[in-house]
């Protein structure tokens, strides 16, 4: 069980390490452009073999938490209690880090699948995971409640938002002509948002040992919302600008942006 833990998380790392180094070149490049959409699917790859990883190792961690590890010594049962408890919400924060960019990486592909039939992304399973989402983000918060851990609280918004966000997406007619391409530029991002979290949480404590014994150390576990959450609102705002439906009129003969996927 061990060495099958220890394969899943460095295929897990070294796939996520590629996935947000790769994030920053579709982000920057031409929007629908060969090299958006190609580097663009690499990371789609990429993060879905994250995920699965992710949910693999959750699981693990939850049911054998004793297995997936060594130790260098026998462990006292007051020890051993306490690793089982952290271990176990290791896992269910690690999933549900996994299901926030399932779910965005979901609705932020299946808008470019139905941008000319919206309402064919409703289906049981984008409705089910954005439901399980919020779901566990009401466990965050009760668990983060419980045991007085900030970043469990804090994290749990973002899964309300998501979740929220996404099924509200699906529920509400269209209200612009691109707005499948506004859900596709913040889904994505969101993604990264929680790519970049897992990074700080789980790695962050051997990059930054000193930083990791401090308060500010939470901050940085929130850091990626902080900078993503305005950086959605922005391209956005943007966007719309661009495309003349922030309420402005568009031109005469003005049109989109090239966005072939």
């Amino acid at each position: 069980m061990f060495e099958l833990f220890q394969g899943l998380r460095w295929t897990h790392i070294a796939f996520g390490s590629i996935a947000l180094l790769v994030f920053w070149i579709p982000l920057a490049a031409g929007k629908g452009g060969r090299l958006h959409v190609r580097v663009g699917w690499a990371y789609v790859v990429c993060m879905s073999v994250v995920v699965g990883t992710a949910l693999v190792m959750s699981g693990l961690a939850f049911t054998f938490p004793l297995r997936v590890r060594h130790f260098a010594h026998p462990l006292s049962a007051e020890e051993t209690a306490r690793f089982i408890r952290t271990s176990r919400d290791f896992g269910f924060f690690l999933a549900y880090l996994a299901g926030l960019t399932l779910a965005a990486g979901w609705q932020g592909i299946g808008v470019l699948r139905t941008r000319r039939n919206p309402k064919s992304l409703r289906n049981p399973f984008t409705f089910g995971v954005n439901i399980i989402v919020m779901l566990a983000a009401l466990g965050s918060l009760v668990l983060g409640i419980v045991e007085r851990n900030s970043v469990l609280i804090g994290m749990s918004s973002v899964g309300f938002v998501v979740g929220g966000g996404n099924l509200a997406y699906l529920l509400r007619e269209p209200r612009t002509k691109m707005h499948w391409w506004y859900e596709h530029l913040s889904s994505m991002i969101t993604t990264a948002i929680a790519g970049y979290t897992a990074f700080l949480v789980f790695g962050g404590a051997r990059l930054f040992p000193t930083l990791a014994r401090t308060q500010l150390y939470v901050v940085m576990w929130l850091l990626p919302t902080a900078i993503g959450v305005p950086a959605i609102i922005l391209t956005v705002g943007y966007y719309k600008r661009k495309f003349h439906e922030n309420g402005g009129a568009p031109k005469l003969g003005q049109a989109p942006a090239k966005t072939a996927i």
